[in-house]
């Protein structure tokens, strides 16, 4: 393989299957790693990693949960050890199809001016629709933003922009670092073809039209989701007003959405209105627990 490639998967209490999707992707890599964020006082077991001849696997263990943006980043700096020229970064519940890699590779050769992102279009599993639509018209699409699941991305551009952003903790810094991937000239692009398959979010989500489908997400996640979504918009307005003005409307759509249609209402939107005061008072990283949630 001429064109080097470092898989990083972020786990978190990973699930029986975990090992069997880390063999779905290994072949088609150059080396592996994986970064486990159970904390160590309520991990379970070791994973067990897979091995194959004359590819580096790595497993980092952290003591504590550090966030999504910190994994990553410690993936970013094995992969520019290990001199590969791309990061593929993948949540822990997403399976692989076998061409994955290449697909995302053929992209990259057809993009001009070539792609720092390349996003993978994926099969979502509960409404059985691709992200975009599949059809022959080109290899990919231009995006402003895409998912940090399935997403090829250049490793030395990464490393030049500062990679992720750990003070996010979890959710919206895939849509900040495309943003930010922008703002230095970066291309985002992706597939047409599902390379796949994927979901965002918890069981009971809902779909409008105009605004497709609402993830849901427990008390925890919407404080992130909010205070994460408001810093991104405040950030990027002048840059991308209207990413900007569709992220607000799903935000909105969502605080309205979760006070009429979802279980736990209180607690959510204490939650989403925490988030958005922090937001506006510029308090970031690791905050509220979602056992305190829980007992509001």
């Amino acid at each position: 393989m001429t064109t080097k490639v470092c898989a990083v998967v972020v786990a978190f209490h990973p699930d029986q299957g975990f090992e069997s999707r880390l063999i779905e992707v290994l072949p088609q890599i150059s080396a592996l790693v994986v970064v486990d964020n159970t904390p160590a006082e309520v991990r379970r077991h070791a994973i067990a990693m897979p091995a194959e001849d004359n590819k580096p696997v790595c497993l980092i263990e952290n003591t504590k949960n550090l966030g999504v943006a910190a994994a990553l980043n410690q993936g970013l700096k094995q992969a520019l050890e290990w001199n590969c020229s791309w990061l593929l970064t993948l949540d822990q519940d997403s399976h692989c199809y076998p061409d994955m890699v290449r697909t995302l590779l053929h992209v990259h050769a057809a993009c001009v001016p070539p792609a720092v992102v390349i996003g993978g279009n994926y099969l979502d599993t509960r409404n059985g629709k691709t992200k975009v639509p599949v059809g022959t018209d080109g290899e990919f699409l231009d995006q402003k933003t895409v998912i940090t699941s399935g997403c090829l991305v250049d490793a030395r551009f990464a490393q030049r922009i500062g990679g992720f952003r750990e003070d996010y903790f979890i959710d919206q810094l895939d849509h900040e670092f495309c943003l930010r991937a922008r703002s230095h000239g970066g291309k985002i692009v992706i597939s047409r073809k599902p390379v796949m398959k994927h979901s965002v979010g918890e069981d009971g989500g809902v779909w409008l039209p105009l605004i497709g489908y609402m993830p849901n997400h427990s008390p925890l996640r919407k404080y992130y989701v909010a205070r994460n979504s408001l810093v991104t918009i405040l950030t990027y307005w002048h840059s991308e007003p209207d990413w900007c003005v569709r992220r607000l409307v799903r935000l909105v759509m969502g605080l309205l959405l979760m006070t009429i249609l979802e279980q736990r209402r209180l607690a959510k939107v204490a939650a989403f209105l925490a988030g958005v005061a922090d937001a506006l008072r510029g308090r970031m990283g690791a905050r509220i627990t979602e056992n305190e949630w829980a007992t509001r």
